[in-house]
């Protein structure tokens, strides 16, 4: 894993101030009350005019008019972090009614024939993930009753995040002399000390196709992972996952092991088609006036250009606890990918050091690897 000391500038600084919630007194104004607080996630298919929400123990498919369509019960079930599904209360003391809370709410694409499919994942049962249909979050596509460790995918506590992003890749090899399609999932999640401890921070699952052996939200080896040292110490806080041209970028805060150990906020980025993460980059984002740690996140325009607004807040003291102080610092896209890019080739080919002789960019998450000096041909 590549990292870099080389911090991203911030293009704009504004404090946020919170106003206190209220109801819409304007008749003409839509608002519904749903059950499951608190709500998640929030999935617009603009097209299909279709608005989907996961919250605790509820998942609603409503109208953009905000008209519910269906209405499905996640929770709460039997369930233990310290057991594997299925959940037999006889093998498993621990376990006890559990609420389910939604991780992940993403929109798979249809191919062919092959209809789309909303896929849902949530804190129970390892975090394991289903696919429903878009038209009708009733019916079920694909559920595992009996996973197989490969296939525990969300953090099983409700605290840890856990973020994705679906893409889809040409796949000579599983599609044939003329090629075909490759779904994928990307995810992100962080450490969690109950359940099953060597799931990566970043991981590659299949979604489509899937003939046996093989099997839907796998972590597979070919797929790709982040390969850490330590789960433990790189315990990332994930915030978001966005596509944005043929790369993958992800948002999260951590310690920064290498220097002061403090914590800050990195946005990495993978290409689409690296099913090897060879091309896994990250930095760290400075937003001044101390705010360190990123809250939510959003891509965007400004001015015309695509730019990432982060939600940034303060961090009490050494700790990855939020204060109340926060701001709201956009980065442009065109300025991040060039020092992802800067400490590519200062890792790659100066050997982590630039013309001044200090350290740049270095291997991070306790591997053994270390930066090189190849010529530059080679990257």
């Amino acid at each position: 894993m590549l990292a870099s000391s080389v911090s991203s500038s911030v293009v704009v600084v504004l404090l946020l101030l919170l106003l206190p919630p209220s109801y819409p007194s304007d008749a003409s104004m839509q608002w519904v009350k749903l059950d499951g607080s608190p709500l998640s996630h929030l999935l617009l298919d603009l097209g299909a005019g279709r608005l989907y929400v996961g919250g605790v123990d509820h998942l609603y498919q409503l109208t953009l008019d905000l008209e519910v369509m269906s209405h499905v019960k996640t929770g709460p079930f039997l369930d233990s972090p310290d057991c594997l599904p299925p959940i037999v209360p006889q093998d498993c003391p621990s376990a006890t009614p559990t609420h389910n809370y939604n991780k992940l709410l993403l929109m798979e694409a249809g191919q062919g024939a092959e209809p789309g499919s909303l896929i849902v994942c949530g804190s129970l049962f390892q975090g394991i993930c289903e696919k429903r249909s878009l038209s009708n979050i009733s019916q079920l596509i694909y559920q595992t009753s009996n996973p197989v460790d490969t296939q525990y995918v969300a953090a099983n506590d409700p605290r840890i995040s856990t973020v994705g992003v679906v893409i889809t890749i040409r796949n000579k090899q599983e599609g044939g002399a003329a090629g075909g399609e490759l779904h994928l999932m990307l995810v992100g999640r962080g450490y969690t000390s109950r359940g099953p401890g060597d799931i990566p921070p970043i991981t590659t699952r299949r979604l489509h196709p899937v003939t046996p052996p093989r099997r839907a939200f796998s972590q597979e080896e070919e797929l790709g992972k982040l390969v850490v040292g330590s789960y433990s110490e790189y315990n990332n806080h994930f915030v978001k996952a966005v596509t944005h041209g043929d790369h993958v970028y992800f948002l999260f805060s951590r310690r920064d092991m290498w220097h002061k150990k403090e914590y800050r906020t990195y946005a990495s980025r993978l290409c689409t088609s690296d099913r090897s993460f060879y091309s896994y980059v990250e930095v760290p984002l400075l937003c001044r006036g101390g705010y360190n740690l990123a809250q939510g996140a959003w891509l965007g325009n400004i001015s015309g250009k695509p730019a990432l607004f982060v939600v940034m807040a303060a961090g009490q003291a050494s700790t990855p606890v939020a204060t109340s102080r926060s701001a709201l610092c956009i980065y442009g896209m065109a300025e991040l990918d060039a020092m992802m890019q800067r400490a590519q080739e200062v890792c790659y080919t100066e050997g982590g050091r630039g013309g001044s002789g200090q350290e740049e960019a270095y291997i991070e998450y306790a591997v053994s690897s270390k930066c090189l000096k190849l010529p530059k041909v080679k990257l």
